[in-house]
């Protein structure tokens, strides 16, 4: 069956004229996606407001078209008892039966998306252009099924790594939930958008983040982070501090050398906990370990044999470190 079929058994399902054998068709067809399941909610919510108005309704825009205009050429033409209240009913009714067709029209005939969630962990995908995307856990991406226009657009909610392929004549865009975008020239790059900060790293290659969609930002090259403060509406490039910035896309965190109140910075960060470091003559110690993933309280444990702390759980997610020295 056709697409406007099924939109006319939702019609007479409305109206309580739908027959014993096409409500079985109906059901599996609103079944068989979340789209078609939208698209009767919202032509219910259209039959609701105009009482049942155009039970036959089909997305015919000429013919909807037709009727408002044949509707305004019999208000012109009628006799001066005419009842104008009565006619401006049935020409809002027929208004909006065509506001309905437009919208189912748009809806059916618009380009279809893609939505990928990294619910529960984090996801790595090929979009159709070949480029490689990893989306961190609780983030998600929104994409055209075709990615064949003059600019391959995405939105990114969340964090996400980039590893965009080369295409000169057919620009890569990232638009952020936050309003701005990021255009990529050939590269690889991480963003991450929490609620009060958007960060942007650049790994190789070079970009163009724009806080602000409607004014052209500044170039990011290989090796520079770029900071926006939503509040302060300022950005921030320096250097990445860490080596360990994007961790959670190569699969664990590495030290070398590295202060403690930075391994702790970057544990707080990759584990998602807070981290209290009580004993400030240890800030500095170096601490040298290989990449590990391993759960949060292994970590805190080998690092308390390395430098002689000790480990305190003090609430959920809450560690502190105290005493401890420098070998």
């Amino acid at each position: 069956m056709k697409e406007s079929e099924y939109l006319l058994l939702l019609q007479k399902k409305f109206s309580g004229e739908i027959q014993a054998d096409e409500l079985p068709k109906l059901e599996q067809w609103l079944s068989s996606s979340e789209q078609n399941q939208h698209l009767a909610e919202g032509l219910k919510r259209f039959w609701d407001k105009t009482e049942g108005y155009g039970k036959t309704f089909q997305p015919d825009l000429s013919r909807d078209f037709q009727k408002v205009q044949a509707r305004i050429r019999a208000t012109e033409q009628a006799p001066v008892r005419f009842s104008w209240s009565r006619a401006l009913v049935r020409i809002a009714a027929a208004v909006a039966v065509l506001v309905v067709s437009l919208w189912s029209w748009n809806y059916l005939s618009g380009p279809e998306t893609m939505e990928i969630l990294a619910a529960s962990d984090q996801k790595s995908l090929i979009l159709p252009d070949g480029s490689h995307v990893w989306l961190r856990k609780g983030s998600s991406l929104t994409y055209p099924k075709s990615l064949s226009g003059p600019i391959r657009g995405v939105k990114l909610t969340g964090e996400g790594f980039f590893e965009v392929a080369h295409d000169p004549s057919h620009p890569f865009k990232v638009e952020l939930a936050t309003g701005g975008y990021v255009q990529v020239l050939g590269t690889e790059f991480d963003i991450r958008q929490e609620a009060t900060k958007t960060i942007v790293l650049v790994e190789s290659g070079k970009v163009r983040f724009a806080p602000n969609a409607n004014e052209e930002g500044p170039i990011l090259t290989a090796g520079q982070k770029a900071e926006f403060n939503h509040n302060a509406g300022k950005i921030t490039i320096s250097k990445p501090a860490s080596m360990n910035e994007l961790a959670w896309q190569k699969g664990g965190l590495e030290f070398v050398g590295t202060p403690l109140w930075q391994v702790v910075k970057d544990l707080e960060q990759y584990y998602g906990v807070t981290i209290v470091l009580n004993n400030a003559e240890v800030r500095e110690c170096p601490h040298s370990a290989p990449l590990t993933s391993q759960p949060i309280e292994k970590v805190l444990e080998s690092l308390a044999l390395t430098h002689q702390l000790t480990v305190e759980k003090t609430g959920e997610k809450k560690y502190a470190l105290s005493g401890g020295s420098c070998r």
